[in-house]
């Protein structure tokens, strides 16, 4: 069983520098490492978000009118059959 904590110390759990639960730091780790090939590519005919384009604007606003018109028909339902 591996030691991940070196229980000599004082304070076993805080890093050394250069090391991480006591085992050491060799290589810095890259999406590459874990990540399938082109998961950072659209797919063709998709686009990427750009914060604030037409795109999303139009999109949130079919948003909140399908929030609003649920919401007044709720309201409406409330009040038909309370009457």
């Amino acid at each position: 069983m591996k030691r991940w904590l070196d229980l000599s110390k004082d304070k076993p759990w805080e890093k050394e520098e250069g090391l991480q639960f006591g085992i050491p730091n060799k290589k810095k780790i890259t999406t590459d490492d874990y990540m399938q090939a082109g998961w950072d590519e659209c797919p063709s005919g998709c686009h990427p978000y750009k914060k604030g384009s037409r795109h999303n604007k139009v999109g949130m606003w079919i948003m909140w009118t399908y929030y609003v018109l649920i919401v007044g028909m709720v309201i409406r339902l409330i009040l038909v059959l309370n009457s």
